[in-house]
């Protein structure tokens, strides 16, 4: 171990040094949490494998990539690349807001990544700016420890949430079950604080399903070309939501519009090919 890089809810991670393979690497050390009076391994354990069996599931350059799982003496570690860069929430809360075009070459290449996860039946489920890394020229989203693979039982997919209301779907404060509109929700949240400097909730603290019903989220004021965008995905109703194909058309002509060149992002059912071409 070298240096602590940060903490959360779900551990610590440390910048270490591979000396096998020469290289400097990221590594979070999952803390059991207390149960009573005894330390809840098998909890700790199970999220460890969570965590690591889906960021490993992904090969993306928006993703954080998991290199390997380790456990030593009851303790529980997660091998990473190690990502040199600043998150999305401390760059807005240092320059205030992000400038709409930032926000735009931002949220393409986040919801490559996120397109990505889903294509392989992984939900994230704690999308915020927290989670955003920026390197200068990548855009990463890390920390898939609360991410569940799509068809797992309804009792992992509902457990009470943990992490930031402001940035929480609200059918899933209502306790309904994650889904890929959900996260698309939370990308919208994020870019949300990105271009207006704050959430578009107020949230709340809490580690535990909303008591009250889910405040509508604010208008949005700063997001100029951002606007259509952002309202679609902060829709409260999933099924009226904004789909991600519909998200990535949006911000590939806002960037286009900038002057932006971005590679093109895939999208679902797109091929070359009509359906059928190769059919007798």
């Amino acid at each position: 171990m070298i240096s602590p890089l940060g903490q959360g809810g779900m551990g610590i991670v440390w910048r270490a040094h591979d000396r096998r393979l020469a290289r400097d690497v990221a590594i979070k050390e999952l803390r059991p949490t207390h149960q009573g009076d005894e330390i809840d391994v098998h909890t700790a354990r199970r999220h460890a494998l969570r965590e690591a069996r889906s960021a490993a599931r992904l090969s993306h350059p928006a993703i954080v990539t998991v290199h390997d799982l380790l456990e030593e003496e009851g303790r529980l570690w997660i091998v990473m690349e190690l990502v040199e860069a600043l998150t999305l929430q401390a760059t807005a809360w240092h320059l205030g807001r992000l400038p709409v075009h930032w926000t735009a070459w931002i949220g393409f290449h986040l919801l490559s990544g996120l397109r990505h996860a889903h294509a392989a039946g992984v939900l994230h489920r704690d999308i915020k700016p927290g989670n955003v890394l920026l390197t200068g020229e990548r855009v990463v989203l890390s920390d898939f420890g609360i991410a569940v693979l799509q068809g797992e039982s309804p009792h992992t997919n509902t457990m009470p949430i943990v992490g930031s209301p402001g940035y929480i779907a609200p059918e899933r404060l209502r306790g309904l079950p994650a889904t890929q509109a959900a996260d698309l929700w939370s990308f919208g949240a994020t870019l949300y604080f990105s271009v207006e400097g704050r959430p578009p909730t107020t949230g709340g603290g809490g580690d535990i399903l909303a008591t009250r019903p889910p405040e509508e989220a604010r208008p949005p004021r700063r997001a100029g070309a951002l606007r259509v965008l952002l309202e679609g995905l902060l829709e409260p109703d999933p099924a009226e939501r904004l789909t991600s194909d519909q998200a990535a058309l949006l911000l590939s002509e806002i960037l286009r519009k900038e002057g932006i060149a971005v590679p093109p992002m895939r999208l679902t059912g797109s091929g070359l090919f009509p359906p059928g071409a190769f059919t007798m």
